[in-house]
């Protein structure tokens, strides 16, 4: 699958330790890509670990193949783990690690 990410705003927010992006996804002709996916284009884009990024928001254009989206890309995990809502940060891990949470 074909997607271009395009990073349409990034700003600092030194007070959170955190940086936040604003992109927008480029899919057409294919399905709107999913979470990890993205989440893995920024990860490798800003080079980042991929445990202390969250895509806050994906906004898909019905019918033009476009996503827009904001993530936030934190310094470590403990400071997005004091920030972020518990259901955000569930909503990113991955299906392995909550099999093996569950014994």
């Amino acid at each position: 699958m074909s997607m271009k990410i395009e990073i349409l705003n990034e700003r600092e927010n030194k007070p959170l330790a955190r940086k936040e992006v604003d992109f927008r996804v480029d899919h057409t002709g294919a399905s709107t890509p999913s979470r990890a996916d993205i989440r893995a284009k920024i990860v490798a884009q800003f080079d980042a670990d991929s445990s202390s990024v969250i895509i806050k928001r994906l906004d898909t254009k019905f019918g033009a193949g476009i996503t827009e989206g904001t993530a936030r890309i934190y310094s470590n995990q403990d400071q997005m783990k004091r920030i972020e809502l518990d259901h955000i940060i569930k909503r990113h891990e991955s299906k392995k690690e909550e099999e093996g949470g569950k014994e």
